[in-house]
């Protein structure tokens, strides 16, 4: 059994990576997509799961390095920051707190709330937003912005090599 592929000339190649740069770079404008509430609670949310469990790891290895004696200057900053002292008993309370601000069904549902507000400040105007909230938004943006230039540069591929076997194929006849 043999499969016919078709040969696709290196003009017909380059038609069609030009198409599908064109509409990649038109798909780009995915970026200014409206965000909707449910898409930027969702996401705000995982940023703070995200940052939690990096907490918990970066808290993980400052409490091996205490068993250890081993504790370096950057550990002792972090968990200054963290308003943590540094002895094993308070490193794993607040891993414990932590750990519930992830797992708390009342927690998340206060979280998720205060997002959701912070969507209605986004429409009223972006200065309003907290941090969080604001990477949130470039994480979507970003994201759409990345699909839009995929999607559109496999279409505008798609589109211009069928264009151009369309040419050829009328100009054989």
């Amino acid at each position: 059994m043999s499969i016919n592929t078709p040969v696709i000339t290196p003009r017909e190649r380059t038609h069609a990576i030009g198409s599908g740069v064109l509409l990649g770079l038109a798909g780009m404008s995915a970026y200014y997509l409206p965000v909707t509430k449910d898409r930027f609670v969702r996401n705000s949310y995982d940023v703070v799961k995200n940052k939690a469990k990096t907490n918990i790891e970066l808290l993980d290895e400052a409490a091996l390095a205490i068993s250890g004696k081993k504790l370096n200057n950057e550990q002792k900053l972090f968990l200054s920051q963290l308003g943590v002292s540094e002895d094993v008993v308070s490193i794993n309370s607040k891993v414990a707190e932590l750990k519930k601000t992830l797992t708390d069904g009342d927690t998340v549902k206060q979280l998720k709330q205060k997002f959701l507000e912070n969507f209605k400040d986004f429409k009223k105007s972006e200065a309003l937003v907290d941090p969080v909230s604001i990477k949130a938004l470039q994480k979507i943006r970003w994201t759409n912005f990345a699909w839009g230039a995929v999607i559109g540069f496999v279409l505008g591929n798609v589109i211009g090599l069928r264009l151009e076997e369309s040419k050829n194929s009328g100009s054989q006849v």
